[in-house]
Order: structure tokens, then sequence, then C-alpha cells
């Protein structure tokens, strides 16, 4: 029989599973004589109607035209000692993901792709808020194309021309391998013997070491472990006997200027809170005798927004999204953010973290309890002759129909000021950014700087303060960026600085942005004392 051109799809079934075991309730499997020791399933799904036909109200001949089947293939197939599933048609619906090895096509791809015909890359940038995005090039090309951040991105799947053109015309990978070759059916173990030689290689860390910076952990009992050495660490901070590194934040966007207050819901707490804080969720515990910390509690809790009776009138989220934490199993670090874990490489992790601990760090005046952006603003606007505050002056680039806050204050020895707190870290990543278009822009637009010069007057006359905007028009026409410090300041409890991991790395990077500007960069820990409970709401009928 000639070969044909044929598109595989490969997956690599988990040691120790059987075909059998990776097969969904209902699918039968029956030996293939085309490949020695080789099983196969063929089936169907479907059968009835089309939703449209309903909608077109046809008549039952007419219907009896458009009855949809599709056909499902699977064959299972043994060599290097290890079970292989190839699907047909739907086949892959009727197999249980969990039973085959993650990212098993992605390696491949990684192992065997051609690093300059690259075609497509699938990437997911975790942060407070994931986002996921799928990047094509309309002819072969390498990754820089791609706009791939090594020390955000994850990678999860990769398409392009394969370096020897044996193996396939085009390899495309995830947990899953599609390659496109000439083969006939029985060449179907070779096949699969080629790839598994490609997945147990290391040669993509010659193009591609980055990809093991992060990894979206997937796999069930690594999830279970990391869940249950959460819930220990919980365990002993409820019970007093240490710190964790762990904070609450929100998993969304939030609005600081919301007047919702906060309550902690599902073990029976009628506390209200002005801020979300690790710190509040503990003590509403402890108030109403929970002793032990339980695994259903990452889950079952909640952060609700209320009013100021208790009421829910906003967003509620399970306890798990709200956590920023990290923990270390088996000597590798892993973090948890927007409700999910992911496996940072030591190497990223210390670089990241050495790097905050190298930034200057500037010193601002204390929070006080209950304290928010805008309400910590407003009193170093009323109090401190030392700040100008430039909160809400929005000016608009030339050429943009959108206005910016070049920074929150401004001070005499030129320091741009940015302030955002910690609770809605949701907003880190903006704040972050911020400073980096607001620097740009200075930098780059002298119209700008000669409109928010103006606002700088309007601003030292409105709170009777003056000599700012005179140091400021020093850089009007010709604009030196080294002249000037970047401060990023955020607001929360306890004295040292606790900021969630990628938080740390979206600021490493605008860091560095701003330094080759020219700026100066400088931190800034607006520490303030843990908020009080606001009086208990009154008791509403209805479960909590």
């Amino acid at each position: 029989m000639n070969k044909k051109t044929q598109k595989l799809t490969i997956r690599l079934l988990k040691e120790g599973v059987a075909p059998e075991q990776s097969l969904r309730e209902g699918v039968q499997l029956q030996s293939w004589e085309a490949i020695k020791g080789s099983k196969i399933a063929i089936t169907s799904i479907g059968g009835g109607n089309p939703k449209w036909a309903n909608f077109l109200e046809l008549n039952a001949d007419q219907a009896e035209l458009l009855v949809n089947w599709s056909a499902c293939g699977i064959v299972f197939l043994r060599t290097r000692e290890r079970w292989f599933g190839l699907t047909f048609g739907l086949g892959h619906v009727k197999l249980e993901p969990t039973c085959f090895e993650e990212d098993f096509g992605l390696k491949v791809v990684l192992n065997s792709v051609n690093h300059q015909r690259l075609r497509s890359a699938d990437l997911r940038t975790p942060d407070e808020n994931t986002v996921s995005r799928r990047s094509q090039a309309s002819r072969s090309a390498d990754q820089n194309i791609f706009s791939i951040d090594a020390e955000r991105d994850i990678v999860r799947g990769l398409a392009g021309i394969p370096k020897l053109e044996g193996f396939g015309s085009r390899v495309a990978g995830a947990d899953s391998l599609s390659l496109t070759r000439k083969v006939k059916a029985s060449e179907l173990p070779r096949v699969c013997r080629e790839a598994y030689d490609y997945y147990k290689k290391d040669d993509y860390k010659e193009h591609f070491e980055w990809v093991d910076y992060i990894r979206h952990v997937r796999d069930a009992e690594l999830l279970g472990r990391l869940e249950r050495s959460l819930v220990d660490s919980m365990d002993k901070t409820l019970k007093d006997e240490g710190e964790i590194d762990i904070s609450l934040a929100y998993p969304a966007i939030y609005d600081p200027e919301k007047t919702t207050d906060i309550m902690f819901k599902g073990f029976g707490s009628k506390e209200l809170f002005p801020d979300l804080e690790a710190e509040s969720y503990f003590e509403a515990l402890r108030d109403v005798g929970v002793e032990d910390y339980y695994f259903d509690f990452l889950r079952s809790h909640t952060v609700n927004e209320v009013d100021d009776a208790g009421k829910n009138i906003g967003n509620k989220w399970p306890m798990l999204h709200c956590l920023s934490a990290q923990q270390e199993l088996d000597g590798r670090k892993y973090v948890l953010s927007g409700g999910k874990w992911y496996q940072i490489d030591q190497v990223l992790a210390d670089d990241v973290n050495n790097f905050f601990e190298r930034v200057e760090k500037y010193a601002m005046p204390l929070g006080k309890k209950d304290d928010n952006e805008e309400v910590y603003n407003a009193r170093l606007r009323d109090t401190s002759n030392e700040h100008l505050c430039m909160d809400r002056r929005l000016v608009t680039p030339t050429g943009s129909k959108d206005t910016i806050e070049a920074c929150d204050f401004f001070t005499k020895e030129s320091c741009l000021i940015h302030v955002k707190n910690k609770a809605e870290s949701s907003r880190l990543s903006h704040l972050f950014s911020q400073g980096v278009v607001s620097g740009t822009v200075l930098v780059m637009d002298e119209p700008f700087r000669n409109k928010y010069h103006a606002k700088m007057k309007i601003a030292e006359e409105e709170t009777a303060r003056e000599g700012f905007s005179e140091v400021f028009a020093k850089n009007i026409e010709k604009f030196s960026a080294s002249d000037f410090k970047v401060v990023y300041a955020v607001i929360g409890t306890g004295v040292e600085p606790k900021l969630p991991f990628f938080s740390l790395v979206t600021f490493k990077q605008a860091a560095k942005q701003l330094e080759l500007m020219g700026y100066n960069v400088a931190f800034s820990w607006i520490s303030k004392p843990k908020s009080d409970p606001k009086p208990k709401a009154k008791k509403r009928k209805g479960k909590n």
C-alpha cells in the first residue's frame, strides 16, 4: 500500500496507565490486526439534529436528512515500553485527559522544530489576571516575532517546521502532538518511537531554555500536595505557630473608590473589614472559635463585597482565588496566584527577588488604619509641605485621545511618586505600567511637559505650596531623565514589603525599562497598621 499524507494526533499515556483506563465510559477496545499487540476503538457520537433545524421549524422528512453522526477512532500501540494513543476524527473526546502526559506534544515540538521556522505560539501570561493569546506568523519565523516574554509567558502550544523533513512537513504540540507526514498504518510504531525519542531529549534548552522558567501546574496529584502544604501552613498561622508568606488580593480588577466593605463568609463570621488583609481573615476565624484549618476551607470560605449590614452587594470569590502564597516541595518553588499554581525556576526566582532587594528603598510617611490610595493621598496633600499632590491632574499626550497621570506626588528632589494600595493587587501591574508610560511621555513630548508644568502651578496655588514647578521647569525644553527618580509606593500592612511574585516580575521589568531611559528607580513600602473590624453587621435571616 502506498504511503499517504496523513495528519496524526499522538498522546503519551502516563506510566502505569493501561489503555482501558484512559477511555471514557462506554467505549470498547478490541485487538487491531494491522499492528501486533495494538488495540483499537471505533465508535461514533451524535445522532441528533443540529440546533438550527429546530430554529427553521423543519418537518420530519427534512429533519431526517440532517441527522448528525461524527466518527471516532482511537488506536493504542506499545513501543519504547510505553503506551501511545492516536486519535482520528473526534476520538479525543472519548479520552480521559488526566491519563496522559502533560506537555508531551509541546516538548516533542521544542526538540524537533527548526527554531527559525515557527508558525504559531499559544501563550499564557500569569498575573493577577491571567491572559491567554495565540500569536501566528504569516510565514515561518524565529521566536522573536511572537514577542515572548521569557520571565512572564508560559508556552502552552507551539507549531512549526521540523528540522528533519522525514519527521513531518509540519508539527504542532501542546499535551498532544500533531504532525503531518507521508506514512502507512504499519509504520505508526516507528512514528511513535521517533516522537518519544524527541520527548526524552533536552536539545530545546539551546534555543528555548526559558520555557522551564514558569510552568503551570496541572497534575492533579501535585496540585493536591500543594494545597495540602498550603493548608498546613494556614493551620500553623491560625494557631499562632509562625508566620506564613501569604497575602490576600482581589483576583479581578477592583475599584478602590467603592464604598463596599469586606466580609469573610462560610464559617459564621459577622465581622466587617474595610480592607482585604490576611490578618483580618485569621482574626475572623479565631473570633468564631475556629481552631483548625481544613482543606475544604479553601473553597467553602469566600471573600464578599458587602454593605454595612453585611449584605452582598458586589462580587464574591473563593478564598483560594484570593490567596497569594509561595510553597516549596521536593526542592522546587511554587507560587499560587489567582487560584492557579505555577512552578518557578529557582534561577528566575532568585533573579527577581535579588533585583527587588537591590533597588533603592525610598521613605514615605507611614499610613494609618483603613488607608487606601485615595485616603492616603488626600491626607498627604493636606499635611506634607514636601510633596505636591498631582493625583488626578490628567494631561493628554500629543497625538493621543487618552489622558494620563504623570504621578501622584512630585517633590523638589524631582521624584515622580506613584501610589497604590497593595490590597488592590490586580492593579499593581497597572501601577508599574503607569510609571513606564508617564516616564516615556515625559522624555518624548515637550508639549506634554509644558501642559504638565501648568498643572503643577495650579496645584501649587490650590494647596498653598511653592517651588515645585520651578524645579520641573528646568527640564521642560530639554528633558534629562537622569535628573528624575521614579518611586513606586505601595500601601500595605506589616513592616516589610510583601508583594506577589508575579507583581515582582512586573516591577523588575518596569524598573529596567525606566533605567534604560535614564531614570533612577526606587520602591517605597508605606506601612500601615492592620485595620480593626467595623461594628458587627446586624443579624440577618438566612445562611451566612
